[in-house]
Parts: structure tokens; C-alpha cells; sequence
């Protein structure tokens, strides 16, 4: 059969990730700081277990194995609500209402269904969660990549980008402005308001992606985006992946009430609603448990291993690589030195079973960061952080030597 595949998934690029996934979990000695995983101790499975054992306890099993509302199980709404007002500080129930998405690269998903139509354009970090890329191509629209200046997004360049689109082709910015993936850095409160007023001069939404919002280790937290939008231009997106468990795909959605009953059409054509069981499960959660005191030792669980994987890095000769030092989050970002081989590198580290994350593959045009890697630190033990990075090292060390003769010498010795 030949088959002739729609325009739209043609544009989207394989995401190497999926199969890398598959490949190290098909052999257990690598040492992974590839994915985005918690790791098993993170996940609260006494206190899962026993919301779980209530909920069949109930004579009516209806609430959460009967199909349920598109706009998300009400009393996981509630609870959500309450949390995303007192804790979070992005919600104002007089302007914004909620959706429950099936994790938040759905949620990027229906905002470019909404927004786009083909041939529109979305501002992006050019370095960026590559789902989202696939979710800006799979609608035809087109990701516009502006560099990163510093810790944040270059604003000169979204303003002439912004000025320069006399057709109104630019619809949405996308960003990820809290511990971003894959540079772990996080823009500063004066960016954050020019930014937004550049989107309000333009009349253009933002998409604020805080997947890692909660995992602060150091220092103050920054007010969101959504925190200060009277104007109704940002949709702030959220996930229970990385605070509870990635497999429950439970994300929300704050949306600007004048858009949200386009972006749910959006929705009810994709699956009609999410699961009901895990949203019913994590409602639970938060109002029978102290789920703060979750996140409290997630981040003191994570902390431990930020600091001690800085702390091997920081005894790698800056002239090898230098890296980004964030204050959350899942991930550091390392950049090697402009004289290293970076193919010699790389090999160095497949044949000694390191798993890192390229650094073009995050990123929008999957090119142009060959120099970058990225680097997780929550999945792995510390004594899997101490060796890694000291087979880094080593590959940094290889990688900087000028023939393949001496490579040889010096894996001999």
C-alpha cells in the first residue's frame, strides 16, 4: 500500500528520546541523566494506596470509572482550585476557569488548536521542550526560535519579531520561564512583566509551561506570568507528573474565561475527558493528606542530589565545559568547550554506558546546539551521580585530545 500521510504529522520531526527511552531501560546498568523520571522513592505509595483501597470501598464506584466531565472531575477542580489561588497564585476564579488536560503536552495541544491555523506563527525559546515543537507542527503553525540573552528568552528580538509581523501572523509566545527545560534557568521578574507587556501591546497569548514550578531548592520563588494578567493573555499550565507520578497524565490548564469554551471544543475532539480514577485520586490527596508536606520532601529529596551533582561538576576545569547553575527543577544544562571533539565525546560516553541528552535534540530546529548536553538529576542514586559524572570527565578529557593515537594510549593505561 502506498501510503499518502496528511501535510500536518509529515512536518513533525521523530523525537529521539522515545527510542533512547526504550533502549536504556533495556539495560539496566546505564547510568541515565537522560529523562525527566522521579525516582521509585519519590512516589507516595502508601498514602495512593490507601485513597485507592477507600475509593473501592464505596458503594458507588460511578465517581471515578463512569466516563466523566470534559472540563475535569469537580471535586479534583475544587481541591485544585483551592490550591492553585492560595499556594501557586495563578488562579482568580472572577476571571479564569480551569481544565483538566491529560498531562500538559495536551494542554500546549489544544492551545495551538484553538489559536493557530496554518501557517500562523508561535514564538519560542529556540532551545525547548521538543513535544511542544511537535504540537506547534502538528497544526501547521510554525515555532519562531529567538536565542536565549542571558537567563531568559532575548526580548530585543521577540519585539522586532513582534513589530515586524504586519500580517498579525504571530499568535501565541511559548515559554517556559520557571526552571526551563532544557536549561534549568528561570527569567527574572522584569523580564517576566516586559514580556507580558509586550504581549499585551501585540495582542498576543503566552503559553506559560511550569512543569517544575513547585521543585524550588534555592532561594525566592518568582511571581508566575499568569500572576499578573488582568488582560486575560495567558493560559498557565501545570502537571501532577512530576509531584505525583508521571503515569497518571493529569495536567491543568488556567484559562482566561473569554477563550475556555473554545479551547474545550478542542478537548471533547481529543478525548473526551481525562482520567477520572487519578483526578479522583489526587483531589484526594490534597484535601485528606498533607500534600505540601509531599512536595516539602520531594524537594528535600531532589536538593541532596542537585547539589551533590554541582558539586562534582564543579571539579571539572571550567576549560573543559562550564554549566548552567538553576534553582530548581529536574535538569542542569552543561555546554562543552568550543575545542572539544564532540562526536569523541558522546562515543566515549555510549561505550561506558552515561546516557546524557544532546543538546540539539532540545531545541526547535534540532540543530545548532551540538555543544550543549542536559543533564537529570532526579532519577538517578547518588552513587550513580558521583560515578557518571566522573565518567563525564573522562570523556570531556578524551574528547579533548588531539588524535585518535593518543584516545587509544590513554584508554589503555
Amino acid at each position: 500500500m502506498n501510503y499518502q500521510f496528511s501535510n500536518r504529522i509529515s512536518k513533525i520531526k521523530v523525537n529521539p528520546l522515545r527510542a533512547n527511552a526504550r533502549k536504556n531501560m533495556e539495560h539496566p546498568d546505564v547510568i541515565s541523566f537522560a529523562y525527566g523520571f522521579p525516582p521509585e522513592v519519590a512516589f507516595p505509595s502508601k498514602q495512593l494506596s490507601e485513597i485507592s483501597q477507600k475509593l473501592y470501598d464505596l458503594e458507588n464506584h460511578e465517581t471515578f470509572l463512569q466516563y466523566g466531565p470534559s472540563e475535569g472531575h469537580p471535586e479534583f477542580l475544587t481541591a485544585l482550585g483551592k490550591r492553585l489561588s492560595s499556594v501557586v497564585n495563578v488562579y482568580d476564579s472572577d476571571t479564569d476557569d480551569l481544565m483538566v488536560v491529560s498531562g500538559s503536552t495536551q494542554g500546549m495541544d489544544l492551545t495551538v488548536k484553538a489559536f493557530c491555523n496554518e501557517g500562523d506563527i508561535v514564538i519560542c525559546e529556540a532551545q525547548t521542550f521538543s513535544g511542544a515543537v511537535n504540537s506547534i507542527r502538528a497544526y501547521g503553525a510554525e515555532p519562531l526560535a529567538i536565542p536565549m540573552k542571558g537567563e531568559t528568552i532575548d526580548l530585543d528580538l521577540v519585539e522586532t519579531a513582534l513589530i515586524a509581523d504586519v500580517d498579525h501572523k504571530i499568535k501565541l509566545i511559548y515559554l517556559i520561564p520557571t526552571f526551563q527545560n532544557p536549561l534549568g534557568t528561570s527569567m527574572p521578574l522584569a523580564d517576566r512583566i516586559r514580556i507580558y507587556e509586550l504581549a499585551k501591546t501585540y495582542g498576543v497569548m503566552i503559553f506559560e509551561d511550569d512543569p517544575y514550578g513547585d521543585l524550588l531548592y534555592e532561594g525566592e520563588p518568582i511571581p508566575k506570568i499568569k500572576s499578573f494578567d488582568t488582560e486575560g493573555l495567558v493560559i498557565y499550565s501545570g502537571s501532577f507528573s512530576k509531584i505525583l507520578a508521571p503515569s497518571t497524565r493529569v495536567g491543568f490548564l488556567v484559562i482566561p474565561k473569554m477563550a475556555y469554551q473554545m479551547v474545550l471544543l478542542g478537548k471533547q475532539t481529543s478525548d473526551s475527558h481525562t482520567n477520572q480514577y487519578w483526578q479522583l485520586v489526587a483531589a484526594k490527596f490534597m484535601t485528606d493528606y498533607d500534600f505540601e508536606a509531599h512536595i516539602e520532601g520531594l524537594r528535600e529529596l531532589y536538593k541532596e542530589k542537585f547539589m551533590l551533582m554541582m558539586a562534582e561538576l564543579d571539579k571539572i576545569s571550567p576549560d573543559l565545559m562550564t554549566y548552567i547553575r538553576p534553582a530548581g527543577g529536574y535538569f542542569l544544562c552543561g555546554k562543552l568547550s568550543d575545542a572539544l571533539d564532540t562526536r569523541r565525546f558522546y562515543d566515549y560516553l555510549i561505550a561506558h554506558q552515561v546516557a546524557v541528552i544532546p543538546g540539539n535534540v532540545m531545541s526547535v530546529e534540532q540543530e545548532g546546539f551540538d555543544k550543549y548536553f542536559r543533564l537529570n538529576f532526579t532519577k538517578p542514586t547518588l552513587t550513580e551521580i558521583r560515578k557518571g559524572i566522573k565518567i563525564i570527565s573522562d570523556a570531556l578529557k578524551v574528547a579533548s585530545i588531539s588524535s585518535s593515537s593518543e584516545i587509544f594510549e590513554q584508554e589503555a593505561m
